[in-house]
């Protein structure tokens, strides 16, 4: 059963009657164990002819995997159409995806970011929390169960980078001013949502191909925000180590919670989504639940390719853009240089005796912790560069 606060959520939005009906679950079904109805009722100020109007679907996801859960996008991505023009003829629209997912801890870099300059390796080895690339742009972000993943996919040319944010933020301002809230949430300039405080609250990510193009963000609801030092940013002391070159850096920024149930975001978001994109009087929609267990054979092969692909050292450090690792000693001196491309070493620069004579047995070699300890003697070196590579 929804909660009162979630119920009041889509009821605050006008002309929204919502149903739930139990389904038997199978991998043939269209939805387990439930499928949502949304109705439009009659509303007489209902202006459709000034709506861009989509067919809306509608995707939740009920694993926590975050590798499930962005192969799962992939997968629905790769499968959507690619328009040449918007329609919107009386017997065809255009379609529009909306998937929420929440992931278990992660941490998700983008895809032409660097890993070792993004976030802090060895503590994430220490706190057994997994590193993932994904396939947009952007900057690098922390998943827990405090914050909701939303993804939403579209025709490319009617990509814009803020609309849906905007949505977003005139939806839950309406949830906070029924709640009595003074929180205000609005879109900076970096397409970012952020409170009246300027703090971030969800930053977004892109991706666009020959007509079509998904926007997809975090939303901070009551994550452990705390761990975002521990985890996010080389934090590693800069006398000791610096990582140079050219991919994307994140911009770090204040962010902070929301404080409302992931419940609450889910109903609040597709009731908006509802009212937005859709106006048919008699057309119902339904919410798909998702997971490893209730996807068809087609979509597992798929999907589980993609997450092969995910949990591969090849593809979350081996895809790398061209970089320098440099390990500083005494007075910031730098010691050991590694020029790195898509994993591999290419050079190797250092005036210290422990890596005399093994210049020629280094190059070449993957850029992994061990795999470079295993080129030289020294046990000093060895223990530093498994920790830090």
């Amino acid at each position: 059963m929804k909660s009162p606060e979630a119920r009041r959520a889509l009821a605050s939005f006008p002309g929204f009657g919502i149903t739930a009906s139990r389904r038997n679950k199978s991998r043939d079904t269209i939805a387990t164990p439930f499928s949502f109805s949304f109705r439009r009722q009659s509303n007489s100020s209902t202006t459709s002819k000034q709506k861009k109007l989509y067919d809306l679907e509608v995707y939740i996801s009920r694993s926590r995997s975050p590798y499930f859960n962005l192969s799962y996008e992939d997968y629905l991505f790769k499968r959507f159409p690619a328009y040449t023009s918007y329609t919107a003829s009386s017997t065809q629209l255009s379609k529009k995806i909306l998937f929420l997912y929440t992931n278990y801890r992660s941490v998700i870099i983008g895809r032409n970011q660097n890993p070792w300059r993004e976030t802090n390796v060895q503590s994430l080895r220490r706190h057994n929390v997994p590193l993932i690339r994904r396939k947009s742009g952007g900057g690098t972000v922390l998943h827990d169960e405090g914050n909701v993943n939303y993804s939403v996919m579209m025709p490319g040319n009617s990509f814009d980078r803020d609309e849906h944010a905007l949505l977003l933020c005139t939806a839950l301002n309406a949830v906070f001013r029924q709640r009595g809230e003074e929180t205000v949430l609005s879109v900076n300039e970096r397409h970012d949502i952020v409170d009246q405080k300027a703090r971030k609250v969800s930053g977004s990510a892109y991706k666009l191909q020959r007509g079509k193009a998904y926007h997809h963000g975090t939303m901070l609801l009551n994550s452990r925000l705390d761990m975002l030092s521990k985890l996010l940013h080389h934090s590693v002391d800069s006398r000791l180590e610096s990582v140079e070159g050219p991919g994307v850096q994140s911009v770090r920024s204040p962010v902070s919670n929301i404080g409302i149930s992931d419940e609450l975001f889910v109903n609040t978001t597709i009731a908006a989504f509802r009212r937005e994109y859709t106006t048919s009087s008699d057309n119902a929609f339904r919410v798909r639940y998702v997971d490893e267990d209730s996807i068809t054979k087609e979509e597992e092969q798929e999907i589980n390719k993609t997450i092969d692909e995910l949990q591969s050292w090849e593809w979350t450090f081996g895809s790398t853009p061209k970089f320098v690792h440099r390990f500083l000693v005494g007075d910031s001196t730098p010691a050991v240089s590694f020029t790195v491309k898509e994993g591999t070493i290419l050079d190797l620069e250092s005036n210290l005796p422990e890596f005399m004579g093994y210049k020629d047995s280094i190059i070449g070699t993957a850029y992994r912790g061990a795999d470079v300890a295993s080129r030289i003697d020294s046990e000093r070196w060895k223990q530093r560069l498994i920790e830090a590579i």
